[in-house]
């Protein structure tokens, strides 16, 4: 298989905790890497310093973009990829590592045998190793996905064919920002030739620091669900008929407030208080925490307060960048 060389784009917003570990999985892998072109988004912590420490001794050419304001992910890789010299991009956030010196080989192998195909996509972790470093409210809210994998074009790590992604016009950064434009690119780059899987793997390790704070939470739940809001409005049945796992939620929310099923909606939500974030309670590290007292109530409480975010996202919400 010949190695056509590839451009990485990155988009970057306060990376400081993980920047490093992607810089470092990519600088190790065996395949021809033209650039990598990083997008900082007005970060308020020090990963610009960080990148531009890095790129003084990294073997591959870095080009680092600094933003004074946030335009989005959709909006950094439509700048990044604009300026790319390679006709074949690998897009890939800054909060992810690649586990071998192998994973970009793999990602870009279905593209490049197959000129049918314009995209390729990985296999995303969520190592359980990985999720015993986070903080209390950050193990919350990422317990359903400890341990687990998906495979998506998430932008996380995937591969583009440039003159595909051209002849979409990009990303759509009218309807998204952060979040949502991963769903739509891949319908639209699906439209015009296949959208594969490929065996290459990236973890995703999401925040290591500290600081994942209570109001961080909330701010990471309400942005989820106001895209998933956005989603239903803009693609409709289509997006609900591939996802309708997403209605289990707004209907447990609901039950209990129909007087012939009000018994049953009791019985399932109180259920879903102890069981939607189990693994909090069989990890010992979290089992005897003070906090893990609350968690029921929690679970909850989120359920409506997402509940509340997709209504509002779907009736009202306008694009814009949290």
């Amino acid at each position: 298989m010949s190695k056509e060389q590839v451009s990485v784009i990155m988009p970057m917003r306060n990376a400081s905790t993980t920047v490093l570990h992607a810089l470092d999985s990519i600088t190790k892998q065996k395949y021809p890497i033209k650039e990598v072109i990083i997008i900082d988004n007005d970060s308020s912590d020090n990963s610009v310093e960080i990148v531009k420490s890095y790129l003084k001794k990294s073997r591959i050419p870095i080009h680092l973009i600094v933003r004074d304001s946030n335009k989005g992910v959709a909006g950094s890789f439509n700048l990044g990829i604009k300026t790319a010299k390679s006709s074949l991009v690998v897009l890939m956030h800054s909060d992810c590592s690649l586990p071998t010196d192998m994973e970009i080989e793999k990602l870009t192998k279905p593209v490049i045998e197959n000129k049918n195909v314009v995209a390729s996509f990985p296999t995303i972790f969520l190592l359980e190793s990985v999720w015993k470093t986070y903080g209390f409210w950050e193990k919350y809210f990422f317990a359903r996905q400890a341990g687990t994998s998906i495979a998506g074009l998430t932008t996380k790590f995937d591969c583009i064919r440039k003159d595909a992604y051209q002849k979409i016009r990009g990303f759509d950064t009218e309807n998204f920002g952060v979040g949502g434009e991963d769903a739509d690119i891949h319908d639209r780059l699906q439209a015009i030739g296949k959208v594969v899987k490929s065996s290459a793997m990236v973890t995703h390790l999401h925040y290591l620091g500290e600081g994942y704070s209570l109001s961080k939470l909330l701010h990471k739940q309400r942005i989820y669900a106001r895209i998933y809001g956005r989603l239903m409005r803009i693609k409709g049945k289509s997006f609900l008929n591939s996802n309708a796992i997403l209605l289990i939620k707004p209907t447990l929310a609901i039950l209990p407030f129909i007087p012939v099923l009000r018994t049953l909606g009791i019985v399932l939500l109180t259920l879903y208080a102890f069981l939607y974030t189990k693994k909090m309670f069989i990890t010992k590290s979290t089992l005897m925490d003070p906090r893990i007292i609350i968690l029921p109530f929690f679970n909850v409480f989120f359920l409506y307060y997402e509940t509340f975010w997709i209504i509002e996202s779907f009736l009202f919400g306008k694009n814009k960048i949290e």
